[in-house]
């Protein structure tokens, strides 16, 4: 019996970690998207494809070149992580790190955050991504 009720308070607590922690994260990083998993190589080597990335919410006016942002690819209707290359008043120009060309610019609309940093390093947490990578390419 004792079992039983330790099988269900680990399921209790795994499910809590599950559905509460994404919830926490969007409150405490201002973006309702917290996370992102890198599904390709395009920010190699700084990001790499199976990595997770925490994203927090950012204003326009804080964003900067070089920076890593999330935003919502109208193209491919879905999100794309790539780093800032060029500002204006009007629009932002990204770029994958091992891409050879920029790509299209976007509105400012368009972004759902910024890759969180610690200190001077991209935080990242290896291979957490890999379950979206591996259900994006199942589509």
């Amino acid at each position: 019996m004792k079992t039983i009720g330790n099988i269900l308070i680990y399921f209790a607590i795994v499910g809590g970690l599950v559905f509460g922690l994404p919830k926490f994260l969007s409150w405490a990083l201002d973006t309702p998207y917290p996370m992102a998993a890198i599904t390709s190589g395009s920010m190699w080597p700084v990001l790499k494809k199976g990595d997770l990335v925490l994203v927090e919410g950012v204003k326009k006016d804080d964003l900067a070149v070089g920076d890593i942002i999330v935003f919502e690819n109208k193209e491919r209707k879905n999100f794309t992580i790539h780093r800032i290359v060029k500002l204006d008043d009007e629009n932002i120009t990204t770029k994958g790190d091992a891409n050879f060309n920029e790509d299209t610019s976007i509105s400012y609309k368009e972004v759902i955050g910024r890759a969180v940093k610690l200190g001077s390093h991209q935080f990242r947490i290896p291979y957490l991504g890999l379950v979206t990578v591996y259900a994006s390419e199942i589509r």
